[in-house]
């Protein structure tokens, strides 16, 4: 998820450029929904997905498709996989140009909003409006990620919750009680002082230079990452991070570091780094996305590490809950309107209950419906597996907030990239923290100015 920032900031500059689609792509425009097509059609109306899972989550959807087109004869979906995240996206917008486009694509939270500028895609409140689709079942937080100025422009499919990794065999041996892990930052130093102190682990924690985590802290403080509501009251224009909790989160991880009761581990390129100092016994904590549960289990409690045994729980951070992670389907507006509503159709499936259970129970993804927690296949997967449910209760249970409901934000790599840079500079290079992240704001703020300052007018 971190890779081919060159392509993808070619391809802004192919966004910023390209012209209005929505009236000449042949689909229908804003506002439209095209209904009743599919049933109409002479045969199967076969339909592009281009999607960006790997590992065991790329299994379980893969297995989904072939489960959906066995289900029924009016839609056929290509699975098309598009490599990481980032890679994803970056070959969508190139892909802009040469007009090869897919009729359903993945997109990663954070290129939300630069999917939307591209003009490229089809609104889904559109349709969900002129069905009348009822969304009381879906988690309040995550339509709220996904929605802006209070439409949802496209469809929630991964949704995922940073949470606190622990080796829960460490805390019995430096004598915690593994089932009251560290709910605060503070909290995380002291038990992480006491892992280290009883030979235990030579650091507490294990610590990434990654913006997703200071976002997330900084949520838990109920602070935003950019100006206007997070982006939801209106286009954000400047960084809003350089605060009193976006301060207090920078001191914290110098002191730690500094002290030696966290490691730090880069930029965390494989996305494993972090957890395998737990299998090592260098650290027993970290924090990490909930959609690599699956794996985390698979590894670490896998018999090659016998003296770790997985606990989950949620951030530790200021209490005010986690910004959600993952990514939403977009249907693509060049695409006919038979194949928008084929689309359309499959994406319903996929939020069916059942679906929405198995993808949990093969991912870690959250189910996005409250009723899917009523199936009995998901009851008693918790029942064996009870901390496969920790996210789903931190992404169901707090309020909805703009700081929680994640920025929205064209040039969010780009901001991404400023506060990766400011924590590299305090912890690489020995700047203050406090100028540390004042740098890092100003930086993101001249990312965002000129990003908006490209767009077409």
């Amino acid at each position: 998820m971190r890779a081919m920032r060159a392509a993808m900031a070619m391809a802004i500059v192919l966004v910023a450029a390209a012209p209005a689609c929505g009236g000449d792509s042949g689909g229908p425009a804003l506002g439209e929904c095209p209904t009743g097509l599919v049933e109409k059609a002479s045969g199967p109306v076969a339909i592009d997905f281009w999607f960006a899972e790997q590992a065991a989550n790329q299994d379980t959807l893969l297995r989904m498709v072939d489960e959906f087109n066995a289900s029924q004869r009016q839609v056929r979906v290509n699975p098309v996989f598009q490599g990481s995240y980032d890679e994803s996206t970056a070959k969508y917008l190139a892909a802009l140009r040469s007009g090869a486009l897919p009729d359903i694509v993945q997109v990663v939270d954070f290129e939300t909003q630069r999917v939307i500028d591209s003009r490229s895609v089809a609104r889904a409140q559109d349709c969900i409006d002129a069905e009348r689709t009822d969304l009381s079942d879906f988690l309040p937080r995550v339509l709220a990620y996904w929605s802006i100025g209070g439409d949802l422009w496209s469809y929630p499919f991964t949704a995922a919750a940073d949470v606190l990794y622990y080796n829960a065999r460490a805390f019995e041996k430096a004598g915690l009680d593994p089932q009251d892990p560290p709910a605060s930052l503070e909290e995380v130093r002291r038990q992480s002082q006491q892992l280290v102190d009883s030979g235990v682990a030579r650091h507490g924690i294990s610590v990434e230079m990654h913006a997703w985590s200071f976002e997330n802290w900084l949520s838990t403080y109920g602070q935003t990452l950019v100006n206007n509501g997070n982006g939801r009251d209106g286009r954000a224009t400047e960084a809003a991070f350089d605060s009193d909790a976006g301060r207090e989160i920078f001191a914290w991880l110098d002191s730690m570091v500094d002290s030696g009761l966290a490691v730090n581990v880069g930029r965390n390129l494989s996305g494993a780094d972090t957890l395998l100092p737990i299998g090592s016994g260098d650290v027993a904590m970290t924090h990490g996305s909930s959609a690599a549960m699956r794996s985390v289990f698979g590894v670490l409690e896998s018999g090659e590490f016998p003296d770790v045994k997985v606990g989950v729980a949620p951030m530790a951070g200021g209490g005010k809950g986690v910004v959600v992670g993952g990514a939403s389907l977009f249907i693509v507006n060049k695409s006919s309107p038979v194949e928008q509503e084929a689309a359309r159709i499959f994406v319903r499936w996929l939020h069916e209950p059942a679906q929405q259970a198995a993808w949990h129970i093969g991912t870690g993804y959250i189910p996005l419906r409250k009723s899917a927690a009523d199936q009995p296949a998901l009851a008693e997967f918790w029942g064996a597996n009870p901390q496969f449910r920790v996210a789903y209760d931190v992404l169901s249970g707090a309020e909805v907030t703009p700081a929680n409901s994640g920025a929205v934000v064209g040039a969010f790599s780009e901001v991404r990239r400023a506060v990766v840079e400011a924590m590299e500079q305090m912890l690489l290079q020995g700047a203050a923290p406090d100028s540390a992240l004042s740098a890092g704001a100003r930086n993101a703020t001249n990312a965002i100015k000129s990003y908006n300052d490209r767009l077409p007018k």
